[in-house]
């Protein structure tokens, strides 16, 4: 395909290169432009500065007293009406009203009020002016205005700034055609620069693909045809230096080497027909041995395989008999295991009451420990219990003897009321109270006192009444300790029984298996026999058909 070809990328690498050149040229006519009406302004705001020094100088004079303010006034336009740039371009000056106080394209317009005038596009230009420099002081300003010698508008942007002790607004601006027709001019050359460009990089990358495919093209052919097998050719190029050089050097040696092959291959097909004649010489040599020596051998397989016929006959002749002696066993075996099985199970049975009996045995002595401990616990919580009867018995004393000297206390103080006459007789009240109290505390005190020393009676008969119990029950676990131990090795005799008589049927159990499994090895030996006896005919067979094909294959072998 055309896409595939080296001279079309070549094409589409430069194609690529002018398309990127293409797309960047608007991009730099464009900033172009830009810098060219930037450098225009840069220029205007300059000429401005140079009109606004020669007003700052007449007001100078003016506050100098020098010059009266009409004098200076007129001085500075009369200087500034007569200031060029650029050979056409002036500065005019107007008010903050505004109005005009010199044009020097227009003079018509001097005095005149300029607030109501408009350019085509309809900005009211002069009251632009003085917004920009109410509000910046000074500014770059667009509109539509005349070039000197014309009526009709165009674009031009103007720089004003103000002058404050005159109130006066100095401006001068630029034609944007003007602009316009030096950025045609460079655009233009730009344009005429990209042809020469774009000409001459077709031109070189033309002479520089012609130069790499036309010789890619021709050792591509040469290619082809040493593919085919035609070596007859010479190869160019060899002498160049660069990667085509390096492809007809390389297609120079796959040249040599398919020479060499062809060569290679004419000795080898002459090699390959002395060896096949040698090869079948050998062949037939091999073949008249190789019958020889598989006729010995299969004759000796033949007698090997009839001797084998008849030990397998034998054999299974053998198998039948210590199949049916074997079975007469079996028969035996499982009839004792079956009647040592039922012994073991009584055994078994008789153990299992043992141990269970032995079982409720260590019951009782775990609940006849477990009363004692219980006695224990409780004689010493009802000793505690005296204990603590005994001491409520020693605060009830104290109880006592603290009533008595509150009695006494009240009695003095009894006394000492009476003493005191009528400032004691609420006193007296408190003491008789007091007393009372104690003679009723005292009162209680002994009736608790009886009931401690009737709870003190009656704890230590539960005390003695505890002791005979846990005696009792200490008796009764030794009683049944010893019943235990005598269960114990009454169980450990008749578990050694039940296991002998366990093992005795296992034992039985395992003839019985071993017998099964001889009657299972004598079939299956039989089994084998009748197969050894099979394969034996099948072998017979066998040798026959491979004793035809060997001599079909010695015959094939010799034929060849």
């Amino acid at each position: 395909m055309i896409f595939s070809r080296i001279s079309f990328k070549l094409v589409l690498i430069v194609g690529i290169s002018l398309l990127g050149m293409i797309a960047l040229a608007p991009v730099a006519l464009s900033t172009l432009r830009t810098q060219m009406v930037a450098d225009r302004q840069a220029k205007t705001q300059h000429m401005v500065d140079v009109g606004y020094g020669i007003l700052a100088h007449y007001q100078k004079l003016e506050s100098e007293g020098k010059l009266s303010r009409e004098q200076a006034q007129a001085g500075a336009m009369t200087e500034i009406k007569s200031l060029r740039y650029d050979k056409v371009e002036y500065f005019w000056i107007n008010d903050m009203t505004p109005r005009m106080v010199m044009h020097p394209i227009k003079p018509e317009l001097d005095g005149k009020d300029l607030s109501a005038m408009k350019d085509p596009a309809g900005n009211a230009l002069f009251m632009g002016f003085v917004d920009v420099v109410t509000k910046q002081g000074a500014g770059f300003y667009g509109y539509l205005w005349p070039k000197p010698g014309f009526d009709q508008p165009v674009g031009k942007i103007s720089y004003v700034k103000g002058f404050a002790p005159w109130g006066w607004i100095i401006g001068t601006g630029i034609y944007l055609d003007d602009v316009d027709a030096a950025f045609r001019q460079n655009a233009m050359t730009f344009a005429y620069i990209c042809l020469a460009v774009l000409v001459v990089v077709l031109g070189a990358s033309f002479l520089i693909g012609r130069s790499v495919t036309r010789p890619l093209a021709r050792i591509t052919a040469l290619t082809e045809r040493l593919a085919g097998g035609d070596s007859a050719f010479d190869v160019p190029y060899t002498d160049r230096r660069d990667e085509v050089g390096g492809l007809a050097k390389a297609l120079a040696v796959f040249k040599d080497n398919a020479s060499a092959v062809s060569r290679m291959h004419a000795e080898q097909h002459e090699l390959k027909q002395k060896a096949d004649d040698e090869k079948r010489k050998t062949m037939a040599d091999l073949a008249g041995k190789f019958e020889a020596s598989v006729q010995a051998v299969v004759r000796d397989v033949f007698d090997e395989a009839r001797a084998m016929q008849q030990a397998a006959q034998g054999m299974s002749e053998t198998a039948n008999k210590a199949s049916d002696r074997a079975s007469f066993v079996a028969t035996a075996c499982q009839q004792a295991s079956s009647n040592v099985q039922t012994v073991a199970s009584a055994a078994g049975e008789l153990s299992a009451s043992i141990a269970e009996i032995s079982q409720r045995v260590a019951q009782a002595a775990t609940v006849a420990d477990k009363a004692a401990a219980d006695g224990q616990r409780t004689n010493d919580t009802v000793q505690g219990l005296a204990a603590a009867a005994h001491k409520i018995g020693e605060v009830i004393d104290l109880i006592n003897q603290i009533a008595s000297q509150t009695n006494l206390l009240a009695l003095n103080a009894t006394i000492e009321a009476a003493r005191a006459g009528e400032a004691g007789k609420g006193f007296a009240v408190v003491a008789s109270e007091v007393k009372s109290l104690a003679s009723q505390t005292a009162k209680a005190t002994d009736e608790i006192g009886a009931q401690i020393t009737a709870i003190q009676a009656e704890t230590n008969q539960v005390v003695g009444n505890i002791e005979s119990i846990r005696a009792t029950i200490i008796e009764v676990n030794e009683i049944s300790s010893s019943i235990a131990a005598a269960v114990e090795e009454q169980g450990a005799a008749t578990k050694a029984i039940a296991h002998s008589v366990q093992e005795a049927a296992s034992g039985t159990d395992q003839v019985s298996h071993n017998i099964s499994g001889v009657t299972d090895a004598t079939a299956e030996t039989g089994q084998a026999a009748g197969l050894v006896l099979q394969s034996s005919g099948r072998l017979t067979h066998k040798l026959q058909s491979l004793q035809d094909e060997v001599s079909a294959f010695v015959a094939g072998v010799r034929a060849a």
